[in-house]
């Protein structure tokens, strides 16, 4: 090989080893060889879809569209229905037996429609079985209130076979709002095919079969909407049987009305004991209403309803109904009770119902005006306590309910003259003061306890111009029973400053405002209606007081001065 060709073949090879580093160079290599080899890095993730929040927006809002579209295209199309139908009444153009057989075509394709689209278009067809329902119902009712083609039997037999596809159809499809409107249909039937004296014992057992089987479909599903629509429509049921019952037929209304307390008011809390795990559900399934208030009110409602009916079928006197209220109130605790082993928002809400019903009944009961104040005092008390000290939710809530109502009962009573001073009713009416104070202390909120201790001296200045007012020189016995009570209220507070520094500015507040309300009484009324010899009395008592009162008001920097 000559000099010229192992040149080139020189150069060609530095090419290459150039070529080579770059390449090295570029990938991130040492030219080491295989020991100094670096792996590439690992790739970036790919980015998440931009878009991914636009889409399940832009799903929500195809849903609420499907949903509402279809609820006023199915509006649309009953209006229309029955403008058609008033319009073919005026014509003459269709018989009787026509519109009902166009209704029950309109109902089975929507029916059909509906099953069909429902394994894709799930919404969809919801709302398309809702329609074929509804049509059913009316087109029911046109047969046999507006037409009289059918008897009062089948066009009863027709609607419970309306309810009872509406209900299996909910459970098919696991939707609620096919159950309401199953049961509320249900319970409209004997409203809608209306006679002139309804049948009380058909009324009776058809309202219990009704409330039977959707409390067995609210067993299985525990929709919270189709428990509201079967203890609510059961009880507007039967309250039309209630005005007809006579004789044995108040029996079978009296089994409806048990039969609907317990599967409308009673089963929520029952199931919350024995499937506790539904608890959390029930809190995300019962809509912009907690849970828990919905039960409270169920509960207490729909006992009261029940037994306000109990009572008009029976003719009960008062303090019979309200035993009733105090049995209730008696089975309420109970099934909280069994269900505070394993605490759980649906048990705890049996609580307030207790004490709600527990208040009621003793009102009731009670004939005797300061009876029904001293033990009404006593329980608003005992409730805030163990609502604080037992942890009952709910229960503290019930007794300053009770409080206020004992509160607007004393203010109403100070505008009427009382029959004698100092009576039974007056004294209970102060224990009852004392026990709201009591209360307070129990109360967590600091607010909220401030307000009961206010609204306490409130009432107890209001409570002392009724009760002395009325006598011989009552203005001047008002005047000095609220200065009197101010001063000594300032004398504890001063007593007290020292040990209880924190609570003891608002009690000089309120005895302050007492003292300033018997000198504006002094100033403003007692100049003109009070005796010379009781004005006397009263300026230089008070004066003297005050002088005494202010002696013993030592500010703190002048305490330290005479320690020192």
């Amino acid at each position: 090989m000559d000099r010229g060709s192992s040149r080139t073949l020189e150069e060609r090879v530095e090419r290459l080893e150039r070529m080579v580093m770059e390449i090295h160079t570029s990938l991130g290599l040492s030219p080491g060889g295989a020991a100094g080899v670096q792996p590439p890095p690992p790739p970036d993730p790919p980015p998440a879809p931009a878009s991914a929040p636009s889409l399940r927006r832009e799903d929500r809002w195809a849903h609420w569209g499907e949903q509402w579209l279809g609820r006023v295209g199915l509006g649309l199309l009953f209006l229309g229905l029955v403008y058609l139908f008033n319009y073919s009444i005026e014509q003459g153009w269709l018989t009787p037996v026509v519109r009902v057989a166009i209704g029950l075509a309109i109902a089975a394709t929507l029916l059909l429609l509906g099953l069909r689209f429902e394994p894709r278009r799930r919404s969809f067809g919801q709302i398309l079985l809702a329609g074929a329902l509804a049509v059913f119902y009316v087109t029911g009712f046109a047969a046999f209130q507006l037409y009289q083609l059918v008897s009062y039997g089948a066009a009863f037999v027709y609607m419970a076979a309306v309810m009872a596809l509406a209900l299996a159809l909910a459970r098919r499809q696991d939707h609620p709002s096919l159950a309401s409107l199953g049961a509320l249909g249900g319970f409209a039937t004997p409203l809608l095919l209306h006679r002139a004296t309804p049948a009380v014992l058909e009324l009776s057992v058809y309202s219990a079969l009704v409330v039977a089987w959707t409390a067995v479909l609210y067993w299985l599903r525990g929709w919270p909407s189709l428990l509201w629509t079967y203890a609510v429509g059961s009880i507007a049921a039967l309250s039309v049987a209630v005005q007809y019952a006579a004789g044995g037929e108040r029996w079978m209304v009296q089994g409806a009305l048990a039969l609907t307390w317990v599967a409308g008011a009673l089963l929520p809390f029952i199931r919350g004991i024995v499937r506790p795990q539904t608890a959390l559900a029930l809190r995300r399934g019962w809509g912009s209403i907690p849970a828990v208030v919905q039960l409270r009110v169920l509960g207490v409602g729909g006992t009261t309803a029940a037994l306000y009916l109990t009572g008009r079928a029976w003719a009960l006197p008062d303090d019979e109904i309200g035993a009733l209220f105090l049995a209730a109130a008696a089975v309420y605790a109970f099934v909280a009770g069994v269900g505070s082993r394993r605490p759980n928002p649906v048990t705890g809400a049996g609580w307030p119902v207790a004490g709600a019903l527990c208040a009621t009944g003793s009102f009731m009961v009670l004939d005797h005006e300061a009876a029904r104040v001293l033990l009404l005092g006593a329980e608003a008390m005992l409730f805030v306590c163990a609502g604080r000290l037992a942890g009952f939710a709910g229960l503290g809530g019930v007794g300053g309910t009770v409080f206020l109502f004992l509160a607007a009962g004393i203010a109403a009573d100070s505008w009427e003259a009382p029959a004698a001073a100092m009576d039974s009713l007056a004294w209970a009416q102060l224990a009852a003061l004392v026990w709201a104070l009591v209360a307070a202390r129990f109360v967590p909120q600091r607010r909220v306890a401030r307000a009961y201790g206010l609204a306490a001296h409130a009432l107890f200045l209001v409570w002392l111009a009724k009760e002395l007012g009325s006598g011989a020189n009552g203005t001047s016995m008002v005047t000095l029973a609220w200065g009197s009570y101010g001063a000594l209220l300032l004398l504890l507070a001063l007593l007290w400053r020292d040990r209880r520094s924190a609570r003891t500015h608002g009690l000089q507040l309120v005895a302050l405002s007492a003292i300033a309300l018997a000198i504006l009484k002094l100033m403003l009324v007692d100049l003109e209606r009070v005796p010379v010899v009781w004005r006397i009395g009263l300026f230089m008592g008070f004066g003297a007081a005050l002088l005494a009162l202010s002696s013993l008001v030592k500010p703190q920097a002048d305490a330290r001065r005479s320690d020192l």
